[in-house]
């Protein structure tokens, strides 16, 4: 079963995502450093950089966002007004990256509306089920508005999926309402807390959501209830001395994630290199002695692979490693060997929240897949500079439960 727990140190709020007792995701915000992806800022055009095909919008941060012209609406004008999204938090010296195709998202639905049409979540594969679904939404939809169906719809009726639609509609209004009012820059729209946006965005999955507060719980069953999730009877407040797996269990777990390394269940191991242009993963059998003695070369190698492939797909999701990834299998003689490790990966991948497309595996081992970036990665919320740990500077950062972080 899936469950989420959510915490509060003195200033880190964090979720966990648990599966069988396994972490497969952690979610972590800075209290006064949350997340600014999916708010909507009115905004000023304060310069263009036609080499870099972009415009540069105040938002009231530090530094001005960065808007891909390929994201803009319309071209943008110096000193322009501009309503915009922002899709990526600014990291690493860069500035945040923003859009003007702003969407509303729903447990149920996705209002584009500055994108026409509806699609359907890839993730409903039955054919009969997307073609009604895609009707209703058409019938509900007015015009130039564009509507995404998310995969909890499969499971609502008509009049919960209009009943969504016309709450996302309202909000869009009244953010375009205040748009015309206000002046730049100024938050129009802002996320609500991590728990309530891993409700909204992946509830269904859940069979209990566990928080450590009263108020908290509370708060995430009104808001449920307000959003016609149905999941106020999965919400609990307990102390986190009754969770299972308790708090440092999951950090034992969390902490394993921060190595460079990770071991099969065989003695063999999982390397993780990340650069800035992609992340470089290699898979090495040395060591795997849990391995019958009798099977060969082939055969060992393998095993290992497809162990390797189960790992690698989780620790990406637990990494939250995003971009491209280069997997450096152990070399497979036989073709079909190969096209085992690479369907292997493929079906481990499946539970991911972010999506991930896997490549072919060369002769040579090498495997090419993407995984869709979705905020920091662990080590970028977890790790610190550090000016004195023997030479690596970098240190982690203090995880223990209810203390400051």
């Amino acid at each position: 079963m899936d469950r989420l727990f959510v915490a509060t140190a003195s200033n880190l709020r964090w979720a966990a995502w648990v599966s069988n007792d396994r972490l497969v995701e952690f979610h972590a915000e800075r209290l006064g450093q949350e997340s600014l992806v999916g708010n909507i800022y009115l905004g000023r055009i304060v310069g263009t950089e036609k080499r870099l095909d972009a415009a540069f919008v105040d938002i009231g941060g530090e530094r001005p966002a960065f808007l891909p012209l390929r994201k803009a609406h319309e071209p943008p004008v110096d000193g322009a007004m501009v309503v915009v999204q922002v899709e990526r938090d600014g990291h690493d010296g860069k500035a945040p990256r923003v859009t003007t195709q702003a969407v509303l998202k729903g447990g149920r639905l996705i209002l584009t509306p500055r994108r026409r049409g509806v699609t359907v979540s890839d993730r409903i594969t039955d054919k009969g089920a997307r073609a009604q679904l895609a009707g209703l939404v058409k019938a509900i939809a007015e015009p130039g508005e564009g509507w995404t169906v998310r995969t909890a719809a499969e499971r609502a009726g008509s009049e919960i999926l209009r009943e969504e639609a016309g709450r996302l509609r309202a909000l869009w209004r009244d953010i375009s309402t205040r748009a015309a009012a206000e002046k730049p820059p100024t938050c129009l729209y802002r996320e609500p807390a991590i728990e309530l946006r891993l409700l909204r965005d992946h509830g269904a999955r859940f069979g209990e959501v566990v928080l450590d507060g009263r108020a908290p719980a509370e708060a995430a069953r009104a808001w449920s209830a307000s959003e016609h999730l149905d999941m106020a009877p999965k919400i609990a407040f307990r102390r986190q001395n009754d969770w299972v797996p308790s708090p440092e269990e999951i950090f034992e777990q969390v902490d394993d994630a921060l190595e460079t390394r990770a071991g099969l269940p065989s003695g063999g191991t999982v390397s993780f290199e990340q650069t800035a242009a992609l992340t470089a993963i290699d898979v090495d059998s040395a060591g795997a002695g849990g391995l019958p003695a009798e099977m060969g070369g082939e055969r060992l190698f393998l095993q290992t692979n497809l162990e390797a492939a189960e790992a690698i797909a989780w620790q990406l999701r637990l990494r939250n490693i995003g971009g491209i990834v280069v997997i450096d299998f152990i070399d497979l003689k036989d073709a079909a060997a190969r096209h085992r490790v690479v369907d292997r990966l493929r079906a481990a991948v499946e539970p991911d929240s972010a999506s991930c497309w896997v490549g072919s595996m060369s002769r040579l081992g090498l495997v090419e897949m993407t995984r869709r970036r979705r905020g920091p990665t662990l080590a970028a919320l977890l790790v610190e500079p550090c000016d004195g740990c023997g030479g690596t500077g970098w240190r982690r950062r203090a995880m223990t439960p209810g203390r400051a972080v």
